[in-house]
């Protein structure tokens, strides 16, 4: 089952204290293991496979947040 962009901006919403505070000194983003385990990582570098899944790799704090205005506001 393929998520909707809105659930995956909720499923990285449960990680968000979390993410906030690695994104103060770097890339950081919001990954998923095989076996479902959803987990943050940080120093994430760019253009790089990963054999987790991503949901949502984030430059900044400002780069969340206007992740999260698009995805979970003015939805229904």
């Amino acid at each position: 089952m393929t998520d909707t962009m809105k659930q995956l901006a909720e499923l990285v919403k449960g990680f968000d204290v979390e993410l906030r505070q690695e994104l103060q000194s770097s890339r950081s983003g919001v990954f998923r293991k095989e076996n479902g385990e959803m987990y943050v990582r940080s120093n994430v570098p760019l253009g790089q496979e990963y054999p987790e899944e991503v949901i949502g790799i984030f430059a900044d704090i400002a780069d969340l947040d206007f992740f999260y205005k698009i995805y979970l506001e003015n939805t229904d």
